[in-house]
């Protein structure tokens, strides 16, 4: 089955790496997808599926939280009807990559956005302390809904001003299975 050109790899990446256009106001800084990270991965062959941005979905392209009160994303993300958003995306991520494995196709990893409330790896934004260590409140349910099926996966991460610096983690997620 599947024995046609395909690669039979996947990736996982947060929607923003390649639609900036999904970001908050003042945060995009391609016009499009970013850069050299997203040419790599076209370049590679790897198939790309393109995470849900929970922001966008749950708060709107504006992140208008209760009525114009201005919490924090990740905050808002982590209130129960946040995070029940999120747990429904992390879901059918989950779903996908039993889909992909059951058939053979090697899932390479996810690539999160460092210093995103939703979907930061290692960094992620809070309301009242701007970047500091943790994972944002989408890239959590994703991870727990991976382990929780028994999945494991590498995350890593690119960072916004960072995605040169960050590019050899992407080369080497890619080369992994080679």
């Amino acid at each position: 089955m599947f024995e046609d050109a395909r690669s039979k790899k996947v990736v996982l990446v947060v929607h923003c790496l390649l639609n900036q256009n999904a970001r908050i106001d003042t945060c995009a800084y391609f016009p499009g997808a970013m850069g050299k990270v997203a040419q790599v991965l076209v370049d590679s062959g790897v198939g790309i599926v393109q995470l849900p941005c929970p922001e966008l979905m749950h708060l709107g392209l504006d992140r208008e939280r209760h009525g114009g009160m201005r919490i924090g994303i990740r905050e808002a993300l982590s209130e129960p009807e946040g995070r029940a958003a999120c747990r429904e995306m992390a879901r059918q991520i989950v779903y996908q990559v039993q889909e992909y494995q059951r058939h053979g196709f090697a899932v390479l990893g996810l690539i999160g956005n460092d210093g995103s409330p939703a979907c930061g790896v290692t960094v992620t934004h809070y309301h009242d302390g701007g970047a500091g260590p943790g994972q944002g409140a989408f890239i959590r349910a994703v991870r727990e809904e991976l382990e929780g099926e028994g999945i494991e996966l590498p995350f890593i991460a690119v960072a916004d001003h960072q995605w040169d610096e960050r590019l050899e983690a992407v080369l080497a997620m890619l080369k992994a299975d080679a």
